[in-house]
């Protein structure tokens, strides 16, 4: 009878420690955890948000990887981007996306205006010694170029629909506390960010941020039941 007790304590205390173990990437070091949550657009699926900037390098970089990522996404996964906005050119990078997505060229405008802005900066002119500002001919071009209707790419730029998508895009950028590119958010709740501790010094810190991605979609899967 004491051995079965004795056996029973034992497993017991190996349940609490299982229990008491840390996960595989912890929070404050590889993520954090929103202050509240911010609701998903799509409830039916665990949404995977990316700030972005396209004069942001290391977002160019980030592409790649992330487009692999995609390319492997579950079916109860959804990717949204959204393009991140603190200084007033960023905004104007902000607009060229809404435009592209609004006129359902996304898929072949993303990747051009990525090479336009991050690399190759001919479509911009430095016109007081401080900010890139796009200019409504090389926009034109540029859509042209890509198959797109440039005339028309140029008139959304300041359009109501616009606007509207810029006040939303900044209204969850406020909401997931986001101030770095590129950073993630997973289920509106955990914000995956290379600038925390678990990142530093690590060559691939963008891959990481994939994999502890994953890690907490199956983490919001696992909290869902």
């Amino acid at each position: 009878m004491r051995a079965v007790v004795a056996l029973f304590t034992m497993l017991l205390s190996l349940a609490a420690c299982a229990q008491d173990t840390p996960g595989k990437f912890a929070a404050g070091e590889y993520y954090e955890v929103l202050p509240q949550a911010v609701a998903q657009d799509d409830k039916s699926k665990v949404e995977v948000t990316e700030l972005f900037w396209y004069g942001c390098g290391h977002c160019y970089h980030f592409e790649a990887p992330l487009k692999k990522w995609t390319k492997e996404m579950p079916a109860d996964v959804a990717l949204v981007k959204i393009p991140a906005i603190w200084q007033p050119v960023m905004e104007i990078h902000a607009r060229l996306f809404y435009v592209a997505d609004a006129m359902g060229v996304l898929d072949k405008m993303h990747d051009p205006i990525f090479g336009a802005i991050a690399q190759q900066r001919k479509m911009f002119a430095n016109r007081d010694g401080r900010d890139w500002v796009a200019d409504d001919a090389a926009i034109a071009e540029l859509f042209d170029k890509n198959g797109a209707d440039g005339a028309k790419a140029v008139k959304l730029m300041n359009s109501f629909a616009i606007n509207s998508k810029i006040k939303q895009g900044q209204a969850k950028q406020r909401a997931y506390k986001l101030s770095g590119t590129p950073e993630m958010v997973v289920a509106g709740k955990y914000r995956v960010s290379s600038s925390l501790p678990g990142y530093k010094g690590k060559a691939e810190a963008q891959q990481l941020m994939l994999e502890v991605v994953d890690y907490l979609v199956e983490k919001e899967r696992a909290e869902k039941g």
